[in-house]
């Protein structure tokens, strides 16, 4: 009686995960992601693929001599980061005092952005072997919020250095705490980062 049982329980379970599944109903079942509402991810994502592009960024590259390694993927992100926005920067080979030519010069970094103020977004990233147009989003959200978003495009027309980007926002009508997210689109290869943003 009890192996009867027990092979009962087990017909019943089998039955009910294949009907769940979809299996054998001629036809298969969307994913379960379809039916469920925007996640804050799924907002983040949509942000940086549509994120409109922006005018008026400032690219610097700084070559260096790279020997890749197989497996080695063809970007390496380095940093995204922000601060209040002003001319001249980023700038390579630009610190006073540094001992190489190796250096950058970036605005005050600062997560916490006043009222009224005008503010720089930066990203970088290393190129190890790639060679073609990339794209660059970020996107400033909260939760399921998108508060801002942009994007610049850049042609790489040889690889090995690291690239240094940056772009000047107006301040956005939001108040509270946020994330930045910097992503990097180089044909195929996608890296990102996050940085928390406070907005006064």
């Amino acid at each position: 009686m009890s192996v009867y049982t027990r092979r009962g329980l087990l017909f019943l379970l089998v039955t009910t995960l294949v009907a769940c599944s979809g299996i054998g109903q001629g036809g298969t079942t969307p994913p379960l992601a379809y039916n469920q509402p925007a996640t804050a991810q799924s907002t983040l994502d949509a942000a940086l693929d549509s994120a409109p592009l922006a005018a008026g960024g400032r690219e610097v590259i700084q070559k260096l001599t790279i020997h890749p390694q197989a497996g080695l993927p063809p970007i390496l992100m380095n940093f995204v980061s922000n601060g209040p926005a002003q001319g001249g920067v980023p700038c390579i080979t630009c610190v006073s005092g540094a001992s190489s030519s190796d250096n950058v010069g970036l605005t005050g970094p600062s997560s916490y952005v006043r009222t009224g103020a005008e503010w720089q977004y930066a990203l970088s990233y290393t190129d190890i072997s790639y060679k073609g147009s990339c794209k660059l989003a970020w996107a400033i959200t909260s939760g399921k919020k998108t508060i801002d978003s942009f994007s610049a495009t850049l042609k790489l027309k040889s690889a090995g250095g690291f690239v240094l980007y940056a772009i000047n926002r107006t301040r956005p009508k939001y108040s509270g705490p946020a994330t930045l997210t910097g992503k990097v689109t180089c044909g195929k290869n996608v890296q990102s980062t996050q940085a928390p943003l406070q907005f006064e």
